[in-house]
């Protein structure tokens, strides 16, 4: 129980609140702000076709109506996925700055 449970607690801790925040930001656009929704919706949409147009033909399609199928779900899983990224690189970035701070 060293500082690997910790880093295991640390790392779902982080999956659960970055997941809450997306979800409950998807609550408050549906409320007040569905244009944002509409967005997401249009840019998620345009991002899985022009990838799967870059495969070959009967795969490119198969992958697209399967991705279509499962819509909502891809674009919530994207948006936590991209809100993630964002905010490692925010906690990276901290953390080189509070790291060079420091050293000197």
């Amino acid at each position: 129980m060293g500082p690997r449970w910790k880093h295991t607690v640390r790392g779902h801790v982080f999956r659960f609140w970055t997941a809450l925040f997306v979800l409950t930001g998807c609550v408050y656009s549906w409320l007040y702000r569905p244009e944002v929704l509409t967005w997401w919706k249009r840019t998620t949409t345009s991002l899985i076709e022009s990838s799967c147009n870059l495969l070959p033909y009967p795969w490119g399609d198969r992958i697209e109506a399967t991705l279509g199928n499962f819509g909502l779900w891809v674009q919530i899983t994207l948006a936590i996925v991209a809100f993630r990224i964002l905010m490692w690189i925010v906690a990276s970035a901290i953390r080189l700055a509070l790291g060079s701070r420091n050293r000197r």
